[in-house]
Parts: structure tokens; sequence; C-alpha cells
């Protein structure tokens, strides 16, 4: 082959090769996960909750928060609905039973999930949860005044 045709040839294999090394690599680090599959299960079991106390959602509305129940982990700085819903589906029903929890229990259901919840930092998640738990709605607002995405400044 001459100059010319054999370039051509030698950028088509460089681009199939480069299709195939990026499919490889999504596969590794993806493994599959799509957003459609249902998030994964059976992790290790929160620790017993204690008889939970009734949410005074005045207080919380006067605090800033609009509390819908006690299953409202979204007040939580740093837990959006997805990770919401991923906690509630391993267990964690309730701001008792995240407030029972150490955090290095909370990241493991993060990390079984996937590299897409790896920028979560769980580190006030129970500190938090215990004070919407004691209805401390006003000194929640205030360590939350305090936290970025759950992480303290």
């Amino acid at each position: 082959m001459s100059g010319l045709g054999c370039c051509f040839w030698w950028f088509v294999f460089g681009l199939l090769l480069g299709w195939l090394a990026s499919w490889l690599i999504g596969r590794m680090i993806g493994k599959g996960t799509t957003e459609s599959e249902p998030l994964p299960v059976a992790a290790p079991p929160p620790p017993e909750p204690k008889p939970r106390q009734k949410v005074d959602y005045a207080a919380a509305e006067a605090a800033g928060f609009r509390v819908t129940g006690d299953d409202n982990l979204e007040i939580i700085e740093g837990i959006g609905p997805k990770i919401a819903h991923l906690l509630r589906t391993n267990g964690v029903e309730s701001f008792d039973t995240l407030a029972g929890m150490q955090a290095s229990a909370v990241q493991e259901i993060l990390t079984r999930a996937g590299w897409h919840y790896d920028l979560a930092r769980p580190d006030t998640w129970s500190e938090q949860a215990a004070l919407a738990a004691a209805n401390r709605w006003e000194d929640l607002h205030k360590l939350q005044e305090e936290l970025i995405g759950g992480v303290r400044r």
C-alpha cells in the first residue's frame, strides 16, 4: 500500500482500538450498573431503633424545615432524594435509625451502591438525624449553617 492508503487503515485500526479500550474501561468502572436497575440491597441490618418520638412539625417549620414525616431524610444536609431512597431500601427508614448508625456503616451502604455515590460524605448525618429525632430543630438549623454538603467547613 502507498502512503495515504496505509495511513487510513492505521487510523481505522486506532479508532477501533480506542473504542474497545473505552468500552472495557466503562464495563470495569460501571460494572454494568445503569440508572434503571434497582439499587443494591442486603445491607447489614441497622441497629435497633429506639422508640420513635413524634415529629414536632410546628417547631420544624418555625426553624425553617418542611418535614413531611420521620422518614423525610432529605432534610439532612448532604442527603438528596437518590441517597434517601438508597438508605430506605437498606433499612434506614427514620431519623432514629440513622441517628443510631456509625458513619462507616452508612459509608458501606454508599460504597456498595457504586461509584455514583463516592462524593457523599456521611460524617455528620447521624448527628443531624439525632437532632431531628429529638425535635431539636433550631440546633439542627445552626449545625447545618456550618456544613457544606454534610461536611463541616
